[in-house]
């Protein structure tokens, strides 16, 4: 979801961030609003009023979304855990909480408080209202706002509360098998499993609303139905990942760190030498070849030179610097590594010691096949509790 987010805010230590699908969103809502909505609850007024008010009930929903997964950030915070940021996109916003709670009050807790603000959000909405007097244009647009407000948040709140693993509900729902079967692998495998089966829910109404009743809006629950699929089956593989590497170093994981080049060496050397008779996709730099970490030459800043300049441009020219480059130590949680190399630019991290000297390396093939070793030897994790 990062790809294509841009970053807007901080809020409470949070990071919000908009993808460029949400504008879809606003634009669909502020064009229902403007043409249907408006013109039969506030008659007479301007077209430009009816785009005016629509683009501001717009806006104030997509606070009420941000408010929704502030929510479940700050609340998760509160128990412990770190949220990196939070996404709004098309199918309205989640937070990216660093790890899975420890405990199943804190799932609950986290997972609850979002519907519960949108239900808060709702009920301020529908009273604010009741309170405006509906006289004039200008009280007949607050009221309408407000009222449409009051809808939405309580559709959200609702729709949330479905108990569809990864929504709201389906947390909920994952927390209280949890609380009973003391095994948060298999409390997921079921909250996951309900999950899909809420998706394939609106996929099969969806398609049956488009093309029996003629309803084109079906289309768009058949297209939120295959999200929720197939968040469902990513959310719980990922969660599957966790638990299998849980208790697992970077050091029980990780290869020998090629030797590295120095940073003066051509690239035709490099790739001559180490990334084709070894079938390298990276190499490491030392300045003053005693194993000290100073960056790394990737075959995507190779490809960036021309092939009749390799002969004289130099390792350290396109190398990535260290201080740039995420890295971790042998001890280090595979699981943080993991999520380092989701984020990262790169395909391998560097494992350095202490002193910054390179012990060896970390990529996704290999974290590959530790796991399918793992599963042929069928090795079991033991559920969490």
């Amino acid at each position: 979801m990062d790809t294509g987010s841009l970053k807007v805010a901080r809020i409470g230590g949070v990071e919000i961030k908009v993808h460029w699908s949400w504008a879809i969103i606003m634009l669909m809502v502020t064009f229902e609003l403007a043409v249907g909505y408006f013109p039969m609850h506030v008659p007479g007024a301007a077209d430009a009023t009816y785009w005016v008010l629509g683009l501001v009930t717009a806006l104030l929903l997509f606070v009420s979304v941000l408010l929704h997964e502030l929510s479940h950030s700050f609340m998760a915070q509160r128990r412990g855990l770190r949220v990196r940021d939070i996404t709004l996109f098309i199918f309205g916003g989640a937070a990216s909480i660093e790890s899975e709670p420890e405990r199943p009050g804190d799932e609950f807790a986290i997972a609850i408080v979002g519907p519960l603000t949108s239900f808060v959000l709702a009920a301020l909405f529908f009273g604010v209202g009741q309170v405006v007097s509906p006289v004039g244009q200008v009280g007949a647009s607050v009221v309408a706002v407000m009222h449409d407000l009051a809808y939405i948040n309580l559709l959200l709140g609702a729709f949330n509360m479905i108990p569809g693993f990864p929504l709201d509900g389906g947390r909920v729902l994952r927390s209280i098998i949890w609380s009973f079967n003391r095994n948060f692998q298999a409390a997921t495998s079921i909250a996951g499993f309900v999950g899909q089966i809420v998706a394939y829910i609106f996929i099969f109404w969806g398609v049956y609303q488009t093309f029996v009743f003629g309803d084109f809006s079906g289309l768009w629950i058949a297209f939120i139905g295959w999200f929720l699929l197939s968040s469902a089956r990513q959310s719980t593989d990922s969660v599957k990942l966790q638990e299998t590497v849980r208790g697992v170093t970077v050091g029980q994981v990780m290869g020998p760190g090629p030797e590295p080049v120095g940073p003066q060496a051509t690239l035709e050397h490099v790739v001559n030498r180490y990334l084709l008779p070894h079938n390298l996709r990276a190499i490491p730099v030392s300045q003053d070849g005693d194993g000290h970490f100073d960056g790394l030459v990737t075959l995507d800043g190779i490809k960036k030179v021309p092939q009749d300049q390799w002969a004289t441009v130099r390792a350290g020219q396109v190398m990535i610097s260290s201080d740039k480059l995420p890295s971790v130590q042998p001890g280090a949680p595979l699981d943080q590594a993991l999520q380092l190399l989701h984020e990262g630019e790169v395909e391998q991290l560097p494992v350095l010691d202490p002193s910054g000297r390179l012990v060896g390396m970390l990529d996704r093939e290999r974290v590959l096949r530790w796991l399918q070793i793992r599963d042929a030897l069928k090795l079991n994790t033991s559920g969490r509790s």
